[in-house]
């Protein structure tokens, strides 16, 4: 949980927005109970970056400990770990885990993410099941399971299964932030924004006084909406973007009454009483898919400790 006092409130619909992800990420997350440990919190966001467009990892102002050790992993080591999840759908261990294994794990994980408590070593990979020798923990990287020994299992060991849980996770995250950008989408167009770029958007949708973010100072008519639904479609598919961007305000009084603005006081668009044009429409629709991918890159950021928190005004 972030500590408010050093990052400050964090609005009600990114609260709202973040409970409907994890929400989402059921069916990914319930494969942990079948090892009865935790995955790191990161793993499901990052196994649903496939279903979620353009996340990128950036350079941040506050580099982390944990950060700095998933981007020492060069190319070959990611495709590796990359490789090794792709093996199975989930890392088994070759016993279950004592109740006191199960809560140092917890323990060690949150030094791992937090305070930069690594394993001294890897352990070692074995080329089939046979290899181990009942010492240590060895990984059989065709069904990607986890032999264990039957002493209890070590500080050192612990964190070595932790650090390698959370480096297939974070190859995961590279592997798709690299196909996303390498695609011709809308989602290449928006993994070029840096975070300078997604701050900003960020503190204009989602940092007004308004508890909804994104809503409109007047209903959109019929044919207006009608034209949103195709013009959304078109950008999405066909790459038909808004010439310009729209205006942004600073407080409501601010909007003079012709074209599209955002308010940053309220998180509001406002629109002309006249009827939008398709120009117009296309601002909204490329602010609104912004704003929606730079909320989903935060938040990922933060569960993958490659951010220290939301941004602030």
């Amino acid at each position: 949980m972030l500590d408010k006092k050093m990052y400050g409130e964090v609005p009600e619909v990114v609260h709202n927005r973040v409970l409907d992800t994890l929400d989402s990420l059921d069916k990914v997350r319930s494969f942990s109970v079948k090892r009865k440990v935790r995955l790191p919190r990161a793993a499901a966001v990052c196994l649903a970056c496939f279903l979620i467009s353009g996340v990128t990892v950036s350079a941040m102002g506050i580099v982390s400990l944990y950060r700095q050790r998933m981007e020492e992993m060069n190319a070959q080591m990611l495709e590796e770990y990359y490789r090794i999840a792709d093996a199975g759908e989930t890392t088994e261990f070759s016993r279950p885990l004592t109740d006191g294994e199960k809560e140092r794990y917890e323990e060690l994980n949150e030094e791992y993410e937090n305070s930069g408590h690594f394993p001294e070593s890897q352990f070692t990979c074995l080329k089939e099941a046979g290899e181990y020798e009942g010492k240590g923990v060895g990984l059989d990287i065709s069904s990607r399971t986890l032999y264990l020994p039957e002493q209890t299992l070590s500080d050192e060991e612990l964190l070595q299964i932790i650090d390698f849980e959370h480096k297939v996770t974070y190859s995961i995250y590279e592997q798709s932030t690299e196909r996303i950008a390498n695609s011709s989408g809308w989602q290449s167009r928006m993994a070029e924004m840096d975070d300078q770029e997604v701050d900003e958007i960020y503190r204009t949708l989602y940092c007004g006084n308004s508890e909804i973010s994104g809503a409109y100072s007047r209903a959109l008519s019929g044919a207006e909406l009608e034209r949103y639904k195709k013009l959304a479609e078109s950008y999405e598919n066909e790459g038909l973007y808004a010439l310009s961007e729209l205006t942004v305000v600073q407080a409501p009084e601010e909007y003079a009454g012709t074209g599209v603005a955002v308010c940053t006081e309220n998180s509001t668009y406002y629109l002309p009483d006249s009827e939008l044009t398709d120009e117009e429409l296309l601002q909204i629709i490329d602010l609104e898919h912004k704003g929606t991918y730079c909320l989903d890159r935060i938040n990922q950021e933060i569960d993958l400790g490659l951010r220290e928190g939301y941004p602030q005004r």
